[in-house]
């Protein structure tokens, strides 16, 4: 079966009449759509949330012995080894393992904590389906469906509002814009923002990643990933500092102390003092 949807923008729906629309998809007001269309839509569409990259447990593991401070503890361990300190190996490896553990701990329940929140929140939303109104999870609503919204309900997808006299929605989540915004017929309205007054209709025509939603979203991930809050950057360059000083003491101990012809597992072992007394262990969180 052909869908007769074309994905655009939700803001280029803004304005337009709504039987238009409807008439173009072949959708009845009165009846909504069938399972056929339902199943069509849902199979092309696909599930109206936004899908969101888990990252390996191997990787969360790994990303926690990576890096320019890790490096360093993990340099000083093998020194130990090297001048058969075991004593300072044990510990220093015990503090390398401690800290990474209790880092990964605390990042595991905070995500096992979130993941239970959302599986708590499941949004309902009244949809048109062959003449009749039923309750459906918002994950199942595709373009071309029409909904019913009323005071205290987050819009499931992006519509097209019609049939009532306005609604007054809060836009927060998406604009930052602490005032509620109103909302007339033939006015689009945004996924996951709040409707504080009114109950109006509304058509279906972006769901899941087509919505304005998924795409702020996806430019705050990408700024995140991007960029550092200013403490980290001020942390991350005392660590920086921290090796560069230790690096440069280290190569100047070894250099002078092979001028003077000094035993080389001395001068060995004055190094892994100096790396180790140099390198916090708890900055490598910052680094990742």
């Amino acid at each position: 079966m052909t869908i007769q949807i074309d994905t655009k923008a939700t803001d280029e729906y803004s304005g337009q009449n709504v039987e238009d629309i409807l008439r173009s998809w072949s959708i009845d007001v009165e009846y909504g759509l069938n399972e056929s269309q339902v199943k069509t839509r849902f199979e092309h569409f696909g599930a109206n949330e936004i899908k969101t990259k888990e990252e390996p447990l191997w990787h969360r593991i790994f990303r926690r012995f990576w890096g320019p401070i890790p490096w360093m503890i993990e340099i000083a361990a093998i020194l130990s080894a090297v001048v058969q300190k075991w004593e300072d190996f044990i510990i220093i490896s015990v503090m390398l393992l401690i800290n990474a553990v209790l880092d990964f701990f605390q990042e595991h329940r905070a995500l096992n904590a979130l993941k239970a929140l959302k599986q708590q929140v499941t949004l309902n939303v009244n949809v048109l389906r062959q003449g009749h109104f039923i309750a459906i999870p918002s994950s199942e609503l595709v373009p071309g469906d029409i909904v019913h919204l009323r005071i205290g309900d987050i819009i499931p997808a992006d519509v097209h509002l019609f049939d009532g006299d306005y609604l007054s929605i809060d836009e927060s989540s998406l604009t930052g814009e602490s005032l509620p915004v109103t909302k007339r017929p033939n006015d689009v309205a945004y996924a996951n923002t709040i409707i504080k007054q009114g109950e109006m209709r509304a058509l279906v025509v972006n769901t899941g990643v087509n919505t304005r939603f998924n795409s702020v979203a996806s430019l705050v991930a990408k700024a995140s990933l991007e960029e550092r809050s200013h403490f980290q950057k001020m942390v991350i360059q005392i660590g920086d500092f921290l090796i560069i000083l230790s690096l440069s003491l280290v190569s100047l101990v070894i250099i002078v102390g092979l001028f003077r012809h000094e035993d080389f597992m001395d001068l060995t072992r004055f190094a892994l003092v100096l790396t180790v007394a140099a390198i916090p262990v708890a900055l490598q969180q910052y680094y990742r």
